[in-house]
C-alpha cells in the first residue's frame, strides 16, 4: 500500500512544505534564547537573502546573540535570518549536540534567538530514535519505533508553522538531539524501514507511543478526552501481556495533601486544603479518567491527566492506577505503566523482539488493522 505524501504534508507551512516535498523538514533546536553556543566542525557557508554567500572564517566556539536590527555571531554581524550550511561533510555543534543539517538563525521579535535545523526526514529520525528508545535495545523493537516515529513526523508536519518551523526538538513533538547517541543499531533501524509508515483506510494513521502500558493500552479517545469523536480501530487499545517484565509494571508514589492541593489549584480554585481523594471514572482498560476531590465542604471532579501533569509526569508515572492508600498526611498512588498508554508500548515492543517477533508483528499487535505502508513522495 502506498500513502500519498501530497495529502500528508498539506498542513505544512509554505516554506517547510516546499522542503518536505523532498522529504525534508525544519526542526527548532533552540527557541527564544538569550544566546546560543555554536561550534562549527569543518567548512561552513553563510547565506542570507540578498547577500553573496561567504565562508565562515571564525573557528572554535562562537556565541550567537541578538543585536539591533539583526544577529551577531562572535564579531560577525548577520541579517535577521541567516543560514549556516555545512560543506563537504562538515558538522555544526549547537550547545552539547552535533548537527548535520543547515541551520537557520533567526532574530525573534522579543530580541531573542531561534535556531532551526533543516534536514532530511530519515536523518531526523536517526536523531530521534536514541532519545525515544534505548539505542541498545533489539533491532526489531527499534525498527518498530522507527516506523511509528516516522508516521508521527509526517502526521505532525507543520504543527508549528505559525512559529516558522515544522516540529520542536522536545516532548511537544519528539525528542531530537542531532547526531548525539546515534549508533549502528539506530542507523540500521532507520535504513531498513526507510519510507515506511502506518496507514489505515488509505490514509496516514495518527500514531502515539509511550514507555509502558502496564498490561493494556488504552483508547485514544478516552485518553485525550474526545469520546465524541470516531477513533479508528488501530487506536482503540489492546490487552498486552508482553510488558509484564518491565520495571514500570508496578509502582507506588506518595504525595502530601499540600502537594495535591497545590496541583489541583493549578487548574481550579480550592477554598480549602484537600482532605479527600478517590477514584472517579475509569476507562475499559483500567486507566483512571477522573478523581473526586474533597476540600473542606466542597467536592469536585478533576481529570486524571490534568492532575498528573500538575504533579509531574516523572513523579506520577501514569494514570493506570489500581488503588489509593489514603493516609493522614497524604495519599499513596499504587499503579502500573509509564506514560499515557496510547499506541505502541515500548517495553512491550522490546520484550516481543526479545522473543523473536519482527517489527511487522509488533506493529500489527499494537495497531490492529493498520497497514505497513510506503510514503509516495
Amino acid at each position: 500500500m502506498i500513502v500519498s505524501a501530497a495529502l500528508l504534508l498539506a498542513a505544512a507551512s509554505a516554506g517547510a512544505a516546499d522542503a518536505s516535498r523532498g522529504a525534508r523538514l525544519q526542526v527548532a533546536i533552540v527557541r527564544q534564547a538569550a544566546s546560543a553556543r555554536i561550534y562549527p566542525e569543518g567548512r561552513v557557508r553563510v547565506a542570507a537573502p540578498g547577500e553573496r554567500d561567504r565562508t565562515l572564517e571564525w573557528k572554535g566556539e562562537l556565541t550567537l546573540k541578538p543585536r539591533e536590527g539583526g544577529l551577531r555571531l562572535a564579531d560577525t554581524r548577520l541579517e535577521t535570518e541567516t543560514r549556516l550550511i555545512p560543506v563537504d561533510g562538515a558538522r555544526i555543534r549547537v550547545g552539547m549536540n552535533l548537527h548535520r543539517g543547515a541551520l537557520i538563525l533567526r532574530l525573534d521579535p522579543g530580541q531573542t534567538v531561534t535556531i532551526v535545523e533543516e534536514l532530511e526526514i530519515e536523518d531526523y529520525l536517526e536523531g530521534v530514535l536514541p532519545h525515544e528508545m534505548d539505542p541498545g535495545w533489539p533491532l526489531e523493537a527499534l525498527k518498530a519505533q522507527a516506523v511509528v516515529a516516522r508516521t508521527f513526523t509526517y502526521a505532525n508536519m507543520g504543527k508549528f508553522r505559525k512559529d516558522g518551523f515544522d516540529l520542536t526538538s522536545d516532548t511537544r513533538s519528539q525528542v531530537y538531539k542531532g547526531l548525539t547517541a546515534v549508533n549502528e543499531n539506530v542507523r540500521s533501524a532507520v535504513r531498513q524501514t526507510r519510507g515506511e509508515v502506518l496507514g489505515y483506510n488509505g490514509k496516514l494513521l495518527r500514531v502515539y507511543y509511550h514507555a509502558c502500558c502496564g498490561g493494556s493500552t488504552t483508547d485514544a479517545g478516552a485518553a485525550w478526552n474526545s469520546e465524541g469523536t470516531t477513533i479508528p480501530r488501530p487506536l482503540r487499545g489492546v490487552r498486552d501481556p508482553w510488558c509484564r517484565a518491565s520495571p514500570h509494571m508496578s509502582w507506588r508514589a506518595y504525595f502530601t495533601w499540600a502537594d495535591l492541593t497545590a496541583a489541583v489549584s493549578e487548574r481550579r480554585m480550592l477554598s480549602d486544603t484537600m482532605t479527600g481523594l478517590k477514584i472517579g471514572a475509569r476507562d475499559a482498560a483500567g486507566y483512571v479518567r477522573t478523581f473526586v476531590v474533597r476540600a473542606g465542604r466542597n467536592v469536585s471532579e478533576v481529570r486524571a491527566a490534568e492532575l498528573r501533569g500538575a504533579l509531574g509526569a516523572g513523579e506520577l508515572k501514569g494514570v493506570r492506577i489500581k488503588s489509593l492508600d489514603i493516609r493522614k498526611k497524604g495519599v499513596e498512588f499504587i499503579g502500573s505503566g509509564l506514560g499515557h498508554g496510547v499506541g505502541l508500548c515500548q517495553w512491550g515492543a522490546r520484550l516481543q523482539a526479545d522473543k523473536g517477533r519482527n517489527y511487522g508483528k509488533i506493529l500489527r499487535f499494537y495497531f490492529p488493522g493498520a497497514v505497513l505502508s510506503e510514503i509516495d513522495e
